[in-house]
């Protein structure tokens, strides 16, 4: 169980950084055309798209959509390292 726990933990760690990635991705000028931001968008879009459909960008220049992911992330990682450090206990 403590393996599971550890590596559903791991897995958000880098899909936080994924998600980083994006963002920073997002700022470059050309970032559809190249393969490796492509496939980052395809990892990062369907989560993200859960965001942005509850809170609808409207007027605003910002999408705030990887703020409120990476920190849905890391309260599913707060629950996730309770859980580890009670099974372990």
């Amino acid at each position: 169980m403590e393996t599971v726990l550890f590596l559903c933990y791991k897995v958000i760690d880098l899909y936080s950084i994924i998600i980083l990635i994006s963002v920073l991705g997002s700022w470059v000028d050309g970032r559809n055309q190249s393969p490796f931001f492509r496939f980052i968008n395809k990892l990062t879009d369907p989560y993200l798209r859960l965001f942005r459909i509850i809170i609808p960008a409207g007027n605003m220049n910002i999408d705030i959509s990887p703020i409120i992911g990476i920190t849905v992330l890391n309260l599913l990682k707060s629950i996730i390292g309770r859980l580890y450090y009670f099974s372990v206990v």
